[in-house]
């Protein structure tokens, strides 16, 4: 995946191959002129590109580099299950802890303004602050490992509507489970889903089936 996501941004590029190569002194090293790049590498890399630019020519191997041994064994060849991009349960689960530490761009503006209103509002900012956080940090737990996790099984096609559809239904039924003032509750209904719908929206990097240009369109 994150082969996918360098090459469809342009950072795993022929180019890139190019200077990488002379830099670990590859041609140095090996008499043969066949280079073996990931599935994945394709968006990004001109095979015939970097034949021109550095002379090997390019294989691409299997989508897994745990198919390695099997696909130089067949002899450069891949079988329908070596090619085939899986993005399941577990591996979806696998890549939220990336998620999760990328949170704290969340966490800490929502942090700050709720210091701020304590202080306007003449209080003093204490322990009680990580009690009004507990459902800002739902929310973001929420959209970093929850939404990923059941992303099949969620209605629509746009990570941030996932989201924030999820977001939106947990929200209700945080607060049906709460009970809290008509104010929190407006606060909770506007900021919660958009939340979960914003951290959400940040795992189309770390998915299998999107693409460049429809990144672009969601973030519009």
């Amino acid at each position: 995946v994150n082969i996918w996501c360098a090459a469809g941004k342009g950072t795993f590029s022929a180019d890139e191959d190019s200077r990488r190569l002379p830099a670990s002194r590859l041609p140095e090293i090996v008499r043969h002129r066949s280079m073996i790049l990931p599935q994945l590498a394709a968006p990004g890399v001109a095979a015939h590109e970097v034949t021109r630019l550095t002379g090997f020519k390019v294989i691409y191997g299997p989508v897994r580099a745990a198919d390695l041994p099997e696909f130089l064994r067949l002899g450069c060849k891949a079988d329908p299950a070596m090619r085939r991009v899986t993005f399941g349960f577990r591996e979806r689960l696998a890549l939220t802890p990336i998620e999760v530490v990328h949170s704290w761009m969340v966490a800490l503006p929502i942090l700050a303004l709720l210091g701020l209103q304590r202080l306007l509002a003449g209080k003093s900012a204490n322990w009680d602050i990580w009690t009004a956080f507990l459902p800002f940090a739902g929310a973001i737990l929420a959209g970093a490992v929850i939404v990923p996790a059941l992303l099949p099984w969620i209605p629509g096609r746009s990570f941030a509507f996932k989201g924030w559809l999820f977001g939106f239904l947990a929200t209700w039924v945080y607060m049906a489970l709460s009970k809290p003032g008509l104010a929190a509750a407006l606060t909770y209904l506007t900021i919660l889903p958009a939340i979960v719908g914003s951290m959400s929206l940040f795992f189309t990097g770390s998915s299998t089936y999107t693409n460049l240009s429809g990144v672009k369109k969601e973030m519009r």
